[in-house]
C-alpha cells in the first residue's frame, strides 16, 4: 500500500502511475536489459527508487527522471552517496535525450505510454539503442501487432524489434490498476541501413494512405 506521505498523490492518480513492488519483476527487467558497467540508462518515472537502485547495483549510469517533488526528494536522499545515480526533476515527456548510446529501463505512467514512445523511437536520427519498459497491456498488444492499425506504430516496427516478454498481474502494483500490464522489450534492428530504411518507409507512408 502507498504510504502516508504519498496518500494524497495517489488518491487523484490521473496520470496512472503505479509504483512496481514485485522483486521478481524487477530482477527479471534487469536480466533482460543486462545493463553493464558505465552503459547509460534512462528511467523514466522513478517514483520511489525501487527500480532506480535495482540498475546502480549493476554499475549501469543512471538518469533517473521523475516529476513528482515528493519522489523527488526521496529520490535525493536515497542516492545522495551513490556516484552513478543522476536524479533529474521533469517531466518524461519533455526530458532532454543522450546524444551518445543509450538505454531505457522504465515502469511507464499508463497515461504518457504513446507520447514517450513517439519520443524514443519516432525520430530518424535517435540514439535508444534498447529498452525494457512496463507498460499497460492492451497497449503493449497494440504496438506489438503483426499488422500495426496506423503508420507511426509501423515505423517503429520497421526499426526496432518490440516484442512482449511476459503478462505483468496488477497484484504487482501498489495502488494495484484495473488491468494488467505487460514487459515490453524494444532492440534495435541492427540490418537495416539508411537506405533501405528511406525505401520502406516510403513505401509504408504509401501503404497507409492507400489504407485510409
Amino acid at each position: 500500500m502507498p504510504s502516508r506521505a504519498n496518500s494524497r498523490f495517489f488518491s487523484d492518480n490521473r496520470s496512472g502511475i503505479h509504483i512496481l513492488r514485485d522483486h521478481a519483476v524487477v530482477r527479471r527487467l534487469i536480466r533482460s536489459a543486462s545493463p553493464g558497467t558505465e552503459d547509460l540508462v534512462l528511467e523514466f518515472g522513478a517514483g520511489t527508487g525501487v527500480l532506480t537502485s535495482a540498475i546502480a547495483d549493476t554499475g549501469a549510469r543512471v538518469i533517473a527522471i521523475e516529476r513528482n517533488p515528493s519522489f523527488v526528494r526521496r529520490l535525493e536522499r536515497r542516492f545522495e552517496l551513490s556516484d552513478n545515480v543522476r536524479i533529474v526533476q521533469v517531466d518524461a515527456r519533455e526530458a532532454p535525450l543522450p546524444r551518445r548510446q543509450y538505454a531505457v529501463v522504465a515502469n511507464i505512467p499508463y497515461a504518457i505510454s504513446t507520447s514517450l514512445l513517439r519520443r524514443l523511437l519516432t525520430p530518424a536520427e535517435t540514439s535508444l539503442e534498447a529498452a525494457d519498459l512496463v507498460v499497460e497491456w492492451g497497449f503493449a498488444k497494440r504496438v506489438t501487432a503483426d499488422q500495426p492499425r496506423d503508420y507511426e506504430i509501423a515505423w517503429w516496427q520497421l526499426r526496432y524489434q518490440i516484442s512482449i516478454v511476459r503478462r505483468i498481474p496488477r497484484r504487482s502494483f501498489s495502488p494495484e490498476p484495473s488491468v494488467d500490464s505487460a514487459h515490453l522489450a524494444i532492440r534495435r534492428r541492427s540490418s537495416v541501413d539508411g537506405r533501405t530504411l528511406d525505401a520502406r518507409s516510403r513505401e509504408l507512408r504509401a501503404a497507409y494512405r492507400r489504407r485510409r
